[in-house]
């Protein structure tokens, strides 16, 4: 004689997939959004490698300091264009949605005291003034300070602007511009075969500012294959 399960039986078998499903889904969900990030930082990362090879090319140079972009920041006296410096790369070489949306009424990243925090939670200042913002079409926010010497440019990443998280090293990363156009991890000075921090120092770095709590993050995440394996 054929025997079926027992109320009993039926809601224990219920209480321990749901015991399992609680204990799981939190884990699934950080993966697949930091598989989400990651994709999305590799994607803007070629996006820079592309445009820093692009502006070499078109103006026929050696090395990305000898580029408008590697210039001090100009603009016209009448339009108001930019015509050397970080704006005019990131204006020019980038498809940009926003432009010069570091503040104002419609930001594309967060701005002032405690609106960013580390991978360990510390709340640490975003970005300030005197920093140049584009928002590129795929919702990623290229921020960058006016360089004077013109000797490295460093910029910052939000991979979704004004999304969350807003962490340093989740959604946030720090990069470095090289002479030869080659892309590392902030820190480097764009010094040769200086390639900036290591991943070790991803999660423990200075916590001062976005660029230094983010520095580490990238290399950690190319090292992996680009994976967060932290």
């Amino acid at each position: 004689m054929k025997k079926g399960f027992t109320l009993a039986e039926i809601l224990i078998t219920l209480g321990i997939v749901g015991i399992v499903a609680v204990l799981s889904i939190p884990s699934v969900m950080k993966n697949y959004k930091n598989r989400m990030y990651t994709a999305q930082l590799e994607k803007v990362y070629s996006q820079i490698s592309n445009a820093t090879s692009a502006i070499m090319s078109d103006e026929q140079v050696d090395t990305f300091y000898e580029t408008k972009a590697g210039a001090s920041t100009a603009q016209d006296a009448t339009t108001g264009e930019y015509t050397a410096g970080l704006p005019y790369f990131l204006n020019n070489y980038f498809k940009a949605v926003k432009k010069n949306c570091a503040t104002g009424d419609d930001p594309c990243v967060q701005a002032g005291v405690n609106t960013y925090k580390t991978i360990t939670g510390t709340p640490i200042t975003g970005i300030g003034d005197g920093t140049y913002c584009i928002q590129t079409v795929n919702g990623a926010a290229i921020c960058g300070f006016f360089n004077p010497n013109n000797t490295c440019m460093s910029i910052v990443v939000d991979v979704n602007g004004l999304e969350a998280p807003n962490i340093a090293g989740r959604d946030i990363f720090s990069i470095d511009i090289h002479k030869n156009g080659s892309l590392s991890d902030y820190a480097s000075g764009c010094a040769d075969n200086n390639f900036g921090c290591t991943a070790s120092q991803c999660t423990t770095g200075a916590t001062t500012n976005l660029y230094n709590a983010a520095c580490g993050c990238l290399t950690s995440v190319m090292e992996s294959g680009w994976k967060m394996e932290y």
